[in-house]
């Protein structure tokens, strides 16, 4: 029942190299994964281990552009070579050029080698004598593929592309490479020499404007001045910081609290600050606190949702998931007792009744009968398979949300796991949304396309196949818990789109246990009595042990104390993410939910 993935092609043999998009100089590349801690950041050092190489200065990640035939009016420019993301996708640059006045429709795509390989599209419009840079999302999983320009009076274009695998800290940087080295003392490294982080450099006005864009990276890196950054952009950059990004700003402006509203309203500085499910790092002008914070970063604060993948093929359990843990579906598991007790009436009616019906009736009898009692126990299993599963989608959902009602948005992380008899239609997920698959999964088998800004999947959920997948989301909302007094209590109405399952409050420097209620409901809020040091949200943020284990990081952010005026609680439901929309009869649905409450 679980989908056994093929073993990934090999890596090309070949070892690339990276241009500066200033000097031109050539570096090797390398990656490693980084997050923060809410801790002040130590001097920027690395200790000789026997295992651990010295590792000194950055490594430039950008990669090389290659311009294509443009004998047919239109030039292309591909970047190969650049810094492949950890999880989620890679932006693969494309400059367009239409050098005739008549308008193009171009059509990229890229695709995996080998035969069948799902591919990742994009269709753009040029205008007359129009330059545009566009990017193709390439999922994680694709490190190597084809790239394909093709469209109406054009010349098909093909031109082989891969991305860098590094294994230092992978950081995109809105700035050059000089600024970096300023912003951060961390110079150029040497030739042959193991670096301490990989950069892709891009130009603010250039980059990106999709989420998914930045959120397979474990650092980003503002060295422009913030004022310059286009709006679109940096709302994005915000998102990402929020849905569990590590976002450093090298310039900070005097409005940094209005630009980044999850921010404390004193933000620390040489710290790293929590912001939603991330963290942001303001650094201090003339110093290189800077290049230490992204040292010194760490992934261990930092919540994550990681679904997990089928197990290999070579692995001896294969009802089991990767690492032996078991699926969070019942339907996805084999009904052995059911296809015992089918294949025991089976052998009893070919064994012994086959042997009285060959005594009572002959032996035509006998190749007649057992041929047809064969038939009767196939279409017994197919009828079995269709009353117990149907030919819906069966789900479990489990999510963390932060409520920033001020501004009546959902900032989400969700996992979900599905089982369908028949594969539903293609699912779209807006520009700031993020699917994520599970780690180290090395058979994609998602088309996905980007015309338009979002992401629409077609084969996220193969029919007969249990599958596993994490989004990360910044979605508008108008939930709300609306908190009245009345007499010497609270009365609580629930309108955030779920049922309430219990929860706390804090009103009033007073903690309040919230009743159970179905959607629209009111109740009364009865005071809480915690015992000194107890927290009152670990005891609503207590997710079942299947879960817990796909849970990555400490949720720190999520779990610190109630402040005044703030509500945690647990719901029920298919919960907020883009994909809770989709239409599936829920097995379980456990989300947390954490933000302010209103008061009239």
């Amino acid at each position: 029942m679980l989908a056994d993935p093929e073993p990934p092609p090999p890596p090309p043999p070949a070892e690339e190299v990276t241009e500066d998009a200033e000097t031109g100089d050539e570096t090797e590349t390398v990656e490693q994964s980084v997050t923060p801690e809410e801790v002040p950041v130590p001097p920027a050092q690395v200790e000789d281990t026997a295992e651990e190489p010295s590792r000194s200065g950055y490594a430039d990640s950008t990669g090389n552009l290659e311009t294509l035939d443009d004998s047919d009016g239109l030039r292309v420019t591909v970047r190969g070579g650049a810094l492949r993301a950890k999880r989620g996708y890679t932006p693969l640059e494309v400059t367009l050029q239409n050098t005739e006045s008549v308008p193009r429709s171009v059509r990229l795509s890229f695709q995996g080698y080998g035969a069948g390989s799902p591919a990742t599209v994009r269709a753009v419009e040029l205008g007359p004598l129009q330059r545009m840079i566009t990017y193709l999302l390439v999922p994680e999983p694709v490190q190597s593929g084809i790239l394909t320009v093709e469209g109406p009076d054009i010349r098909p274009r093909t031109n082989g592309i891969y991305m860098d695998e590094a294994n230092a800290i992978a950081t995109l940087v809105l700035g050059t490479s000089k600024a970096f080295e300023a912003s951060t003392g961390i110079g150029r490294a040497e030739e042959r020499a193991t670096p301490q982080v990989n950069a892709r450099f891009m130009s603010a006005q250039d980059a990106p404007r999709e989420l998914a864009a930045y959120a397979g990276y474990p650092a980003v890196m503002v060295i422009e001045d913030v004022a310059s950054v286009p709006a679109e952009l940096w709302s994005v950059l915000e998102n990402y910081a929020a849905v569990g990004g590590s976002l450093l700003i090298a310039r900070p402006p005097r409005d940094v609290t209005q630009r980044l509203p999850l921010l404390a309203r004193e933000p620390k500085r040489e710290v790293w600050n929590p912001y939603g499910f991330g963290f942001v790092y303001l650094c201090q002008a003339g110093t290189h606190d800077c290049g230490a914070a992204l040292l010194a970063s760490s992934e261990e604060r930092k919540l994550q949702l990681e679904p997990i993948g089928p197990a290999p093929s070579w692995e001896p359990d294969r009802y089991s998931l990767r690492g032996g843990e078991q699926p969070l579906l019942p339907n996805a598991l084999v009904p052995v007792g059911r296809f015992l007790v089918l294949i025991f009436l089976f052998s009893l009616v070919v064994g012994p009744g086959g042997l009285m019906l060959a005594r009572r009736k002959g032996p035509v009898a006998l190749l007649i009968g057992v041929p047809a009692v064969a038939l009767l126990t196939c279409l017994l299993i197919v009828a079995d398979s269709v009353l117990g599963d149907g030919f819906i989608t069966h789900a479990s959902r489990y999510s963390y949300t932060w409520l920033d009602r001020p501004r009546d948005r959902l900032v989400t992380a969700s996992l979900a796991s599905y089982y369908a008899n028949l594969a539903p239609d293609e699912v779209q997920f807006p520009s700031t949304g993020v699917l994520m698959a599970p780690e180290e999964l090395n058979d994609w088998r998602v088309d996905v396309s980007w015309t338009g800004g979002g992401m629409v999947a077609d084969g996220l959920i193969p029919s007969r196949t249990y599958v596993e997948w994490a989004e990360l989301a910044v979605l508008p909302t108008r939930a709300r818990l609306v908190v009245h007094a009345e007499g010497e209590g609270w009365k609580v109405q629930n309108a955030l789109g779920a049922p309430l399952q219990g929860g706390f409050m804090r009103v009033g420097r007073k903690e309040y246990t919230l009743p159970e209620l179905a959607d629209g409901a009111e109740g009364m809020a009865m005071e809480a009595h915690p015992e000194p040091g107890e927290e009152v949200v670990l005891k609503v943020v207590n997710p079942p042990s299947s879960v817990s284990r796909r849970v990555k990081g400490d949720a720190a952010n999520f779990v610190l104390p109630l402040q005044e005026g703030e509500f945690v609680a647990r719901l029920g439901g298919a919960g907020f993410s883009p994909l809770a929309t989709l239409p599936v009869q829920l097995h379980e649905g456990i989300h947390y939910i954490r933000g302010q409450v209103d008061q009239p």
